[in-house]
């Protein structure tokens, strides 16, 4: 399936609900919507071509499948505005779209759903951010943010996967998720995924399982929560957001990938990256135990956060049901890395190829 660009795939009503759209500060997240959004079905054993709509609510059945077994997945990605000349003649940029195709397909064939050609995703995601360019912000770190999404869509309550699906992308310009340091809580009690579960891919239901623990967030004060592995609850896996990543001296540890743990998009840009940048990355099992000794100590240590949303989000504090509250040190590498991630997501500076993806303005 090949997707044929136009100059214009919007009525002029949608034209008009997208002139009406004046972007102000603060952005914040899914404020504005982009008032179009690109679809398309499965039907009979092959996608549709995906069309660009205006957003309005879906028809529904009650009995849905993805309303009662979870047959559902999505994808976090962003258009930035491209202020440099490392990709010339390109308005916007996408940050490795194939990438993020290939593991929503991943995600697809863990959840008994069809894939969706890598080109015609990329292309999908290409025609949609062009035909809304002026949402895409012009500040570095502001972005559009999309979210493709997939779910089954058959209505029947039978418990066997649906025959039907629909994909949707939506889009709203967004601040960064966090523009300061954070706070994480470590969770003790509750576990992210397990063994032979989804943790390893973007299951819609991965996040619903997440938020009767972080209802106490709020009260707290904590921003975000730092999940353990489920069989000892000793060991980091990530954030409920974002991958982690710890720095004790000179060395930069991230939890090796496992069934438990997302293959984040970010995670691996700066696996790849911090050798360029002379920095010691290793993929090695963290426990959670010995970062808080190592702070106590006195030792130089950082934490932060990595994913889509976030970029890179240096901890300040950690906190947990026995009262602790330790305050982290240093962040210097982790906003090193922030700033070399967001000049390449601008296009300020060249990245390996493939990774900024060039996208006209309509």
């Amino acid at each position: 399936m090949t997707i044929a660009h136009t100059s214009s795939e919007l009525s002029p009503e949608l034209l008009n609900r997208l002139d009406a759209i004046e972007l102000t500060d603060p952005l914040g997240f899914s404020k504005v919507m982009a008032p179009v959004m690109a679809v398309a079905y499965y039907r009979d054993g092959a996608w549709e071509t995906p069309r660009l709509t205006g957003l309005e609510p879906m028809d529904l059945w009650p009995h849905t499948q993805a309303l009662h077994y979870g047959q559902a997945l999505f994808e976090g990605m962003k258009a930035y505005r491209n202020l440099g000349d490392a990709v010339p003649g390109a308005s916007a940029l996408l940050f490795r779209p194939f990438e993020h195709a290939r593991r929503m397909n991943r995600t697809a064939l863990r959840l008994g759903m069809p894939e969706l050609p890598e080109q015609v995703y990329v292309e999908t995601l290409e025609r949609l951010v062009s035909a809304v360019d002026k949402l895409v912000p012009n500040r570095q770190g502001q972005s559009l943010y999309l979210r493709p999404t997939m779910f089954g869509a058959t209505a029947d309550l039978s418990v066997v996967p649906s025959t039907e699906f629909c994909f949707v992308v939506l889009a709203t310009p967004s601040d960064a998720f966090f523009t300061a340091p954070i706070s994480a809580w470590i969770e003790r009690l509750f576990s992210r995924a397990g063994p032979g579960g989804t943790g390893n891919v973007k299951a819609a239901g991965n996040y619903a399982a997440s938020f009767a623990a972080a209802a106490k967030l709020g009260e707290k004060g904590f921003h975000q929560l730092l999940w353990l592995d489920a069989a000892t609850h000793t060991q980091l896996e990530e954030f409920t957001a974002m991958n982690v990543f710890v720095r004790r001296g000179d060395r930069l540890l991230t939890p090796p990938l496992s069934d438990t743990i997302l293959a984040g998009i970010t995670r691996d840009s700066l696996l790849r990256l911090g050798p360029t940048l002379g920095l010691d990355m290793r993929e090695e099992p963290v426990a959670v135990d010995e970062v808080i000794d190592a702070v106590r100590s006195g030792e130089e240590v950082e934490l932060f956060g990595c994913g889509t949303g976030a970029v890179v989000a240096p901890v300040e504090l950690l906190g947990d049901d026995s009262g602790l509250r330790l305050p982290l040190p240093g962040r210097e590498v982790a906003s090193r890395l922030r700033q070399h991630m967001l000049d390449l997501q601008h296009g300020l500076i060249p990245g390996p190829e493939g990774w900024q993806w060039p996208v006209p303005k309509s």
